[in-house]
């Protein structure tokens, strides 16, 4: 099974210079815990995601207004992207492999088309329920550095 039937489409977005209220408010109203950061409204090119957990440490834990706080301020820039063409199988070890469980989606040019997460993976692909096991094993275990896209976006900073 590909990605393209499982993903969510066209998720909303946010850009670098929106303050990132709006990334939280997107969060609540989609019910995600993930926000794409594009471009520009016209140049759909991923150039980052916000967490929640990205807000969390990085504004809330540090006492910072999310109203004065841009989202180029607290996102993740190194992004671990796939193809609507891949296999489920390859994103579920993507999200092993670097302790995600959200992977957005991006044609060839890195425009972005949607997102997918390891529950659009249970709920919608035709997995092993061992191997949907194992990937929420290792993305949810607990270690002393984060994600390694949050890490290199932090050495990047």
């Amino acid at each position: 099974m590909r990605i393209r039937h499982v993903m969510t489409k066209d998720p909303r977005c946010c850009v670098p210079s929106d303050f990132s209220v709006k990334a939280a408010c997107i969060m609540r109203d989609e019910h995600a815990g993930i926000v794409p950061v594009i471009e520009s409204e016209h140049h759909r090119r991923i150039v980052g995601v916000v967490t929640d957990r990205d807000l969390c440490m990085t504004i809330v834990a540090e006492g910072r207004d999310p109203e004065t706080v841009s989202v180029d301020e607290c996102m993740t820039t190194a992004v671990v992207t796939c193809s609507p063409n891949d296999s489920v199988e390859r994103v579920t070890e993507l999200m092993r492999e670097n302790q995600i469980r959200r992977v957005p989606v991006v044609n060839a040019e890195g425009d972005l088309q949607g997102i997918v997460s390891l529950a659009d993976v249970v709920d919608r692909g035709e997995i092993k329920t061992t191997e949907t096991h194992e990937t929420l094993k290792r993305v949810s275990a607990p270690t002393p550095v984060p994600s390694k896209p949050r890490a290199q976006s932090r050495r990047a900073a």
